[in-house]
């Protein structure tokens, strides 16, 4: 953290726009710095009397802070590790990171894929690049995939898209955005449209008004009402706000697929519920031993190719000690095997001819 540096800002990105985007990662526009500025200096208005923040800041010798507490990816970055990218979780430091993605087999918790990806990517967009490596490796070993299990966190209308096409049997919860139902609307599949159904409002029709992406590049369909349905409607002030006079709904251009998630869900919750416990008790300790026991907490290099090539040997030495279990020891079977023969002395006699002319072999080869 002590080596992020601030972005360099352009008043002007319309003049600089070759320039920004050839060189985006370290070049901020001046209006992105603004908001960011405001969103950090409500967050430190905000939990200035949280439990926790009276700690002393440290401060270099012109008085300012050494290791500010709001810093954002859209504003600094590291010079010496530019694919590392700041990352905060509840309870810990806010610091420079890298994530690792890992699918794990639930019948003997082998990990069947891992990667690396950067701390602000979502785990979403990551979802296709570690299912492809569990398929290719699963049909290395004449293995197929029966179902996929993840949390919310891997939920998006690509991801959902990418299982869709892949045939792949998916359980994964739809984000939290997302809404099965518009409370007083109902979609009119045949003709593309919402129909207002509140109690005594004036039964609006949204028809559909196209496709648009919104200020976190996500596309949607836009769904609007007339301002002659609704501005003398009396329901407007708390269906469509006090100043604007008509109804807008906007809807993901995948929400198809999140509607086919949430009704596979909700069809069969007895399973989703034991499909969850099954996921935590599968993954959580395979994370738990890799961060505690092989070095996942934090690595010596940089760059995204050393970060992948550290998650990948961390998932192979835990793979090495998996198989290292169920690879059979000759001498210790072969003293369970005559215990066993004790108790019939004509096997008992065979299996130590046996075992005899094993060891010969042993002392002719060297």
């Amino acid at each position: 953290m002590d080596s992020l540096v601030e972005k360099e800002v352009i008043e002007d990105a319309s003049a600089f726009v070759d320039e920004f985007n050839d060189n985006s990662e370290f070049k901020v526009t001046s209006t992105r710095k603004k908001l960011v500025e405001q969103h950090h200096q409500w967050k430190e208005e905000a939990y200035k009397d949280m439990p926790g923040n009276t700690k002393s800041e440290r401060l270099d010798e012109d008085g300012s802070e050494i290791r500010p507490k709001f810093l954002s990816n859209h504003t600094h970055y590291s010079p010496t590790d530019p694919d590392a990218k700041i990352s905060v979780k509840p309870g810990k430091a806010r610091q420079l990171n890298y994530a690792g993605q890992l699918s794990v087999d639930d019948a003997h918790h082998v990990i069947t894929a891992a990667v690396a990806s950067t701390a602000g990517s979502k785990d979403s967009s990551i979802l296709h690049e570690i299912l492809d490596q569990t398929i290719d490796n699963l049909d290395a070993n004449d293995m197929q995939l029966e179902e996929v299990i993840a949390d919310a966190g891997y939920s998006s209308g690509e991801a959902l898209q990418y299982l869709e096409q892949k045939n792949i049997d998916a359980w994964i919860p739809n984000f939290g955005q997302y809404k099965p139902e518009r409370d007083g609307f109902i979609y009119n599949n045949e003709r593309n449209r919402y129909e207002c159904v509140k109690q005594g409002g004036n039964k609006a029709i949204l028809p559909y008004k196209g496709e648009r992406t919104d200020s976190k590049d996500y596309s949607k369909h836009m769904y609007r009402s007339s301002e002659n349905d609704c501005k003398n409607c009396p329901l407007r002030l708390e269906c469509c706000g006090k100043v604007t006079k008509f109804k807008k709904i906007e809807d993901s251009i995948h929400k198809h697929l999140y509607d086919k998630m949430h009704q596979k869900l909700t069809t069969n919750k007895a399973y989703h519920r034991r499909l969850i416990k099954r996921r935590s008790a599968t993954v959580e300790p395979v994370l738990g031993t890799l961060i505690n026991h092989h070095s996942m907490r934090r690595m010596n290099a940089r760059g995204m190719q050393a970060a992948n090539k550290h998650v990948l040997m961390a998932a192979l030495s835990y793979n090495l000690k998996k198989y290292l279990r169920f690879t059979r020891n000759l001498p210790q079977t072969m003293v369970t095997v005559l215990r066993q023969a004790l108790k019939q002395p004509l096997a008992f006699v065979f299996l130590i001819v046996q075992l005899t002319i094993n060891i010969q072999c042993v002392q002719a080869k060297n």
